[in-house]
């Protein structure tokens, strides 16, 4: 008996705030299904990574792409019947700093109004990393500033 096919679902973070389940391509999901015989963290590689993303149904083979985040990992026994289908690039949140190179990467042969639609979407992402980024360092500082100021006061009482 023939082995029914899986497909690989991802629950991707839009630019917008919205979440939604999207499938991803056969060439990503042949490639995912490789990495999981080999790593048991699989799933780990690609949440958090920055994929391309169809936004509406393809006419003529084409359709408004855009970039999300992804946020979880499913298998399911079935595919998308609509255009919730991932494109075969994405970029890591480490590629993503490079902000120049992500977009030559993701662009593609897209048409002009999905390369600005791709290059905003990065430009959102790579704000909201380095905003990240930002936050946890001053955290860091403000950790370490807490704990001069305790040693520094203690010496005083004494």
């Amino acid at each position: 008996m023939q082995k029914r096919q899986e497909y690989i679902w991802c629950l991707i973070e839009l630019s917008n705030g919205n979440k939604e389940w999207y499938c991803l391509s056969k060439v990503l999901r042949r490639a995912l299904f490789i990495e999981k015989k080999h790593n048991q963290f699989w799933k780990k590689t690609m949440i958090g990574n920055y994929i391309t993303v169809a936004r509406s149904k393809y006419i003529r083979g084409r359709a408004r792409l855009t970039v999300g985040r992804i946020e979880k990992i499913r298998i399911r026994k079935n595919g998308a019947a609509d255009w919730h289908w991932s494109r075969n690039q994405f970029v890591t949140a480490e590629h993503l700093l490079d902000l120049k190179d992500s977009f030559n990467y993701l662009k593609h042969d897209y048409c002009w109004y999905n390369r600005l639609a791709i290059k905003l979407a990065l430009i959102y992402w790579h704000n909201r990393l380095l905003q990240v980024k930002l936050n946890s360092k001053r955290y860091a500082i403000k950790k370490k500033r807490l704990k001069l100021e305790r040693k520094i006061n203690g010496r005083k009482n004494f």
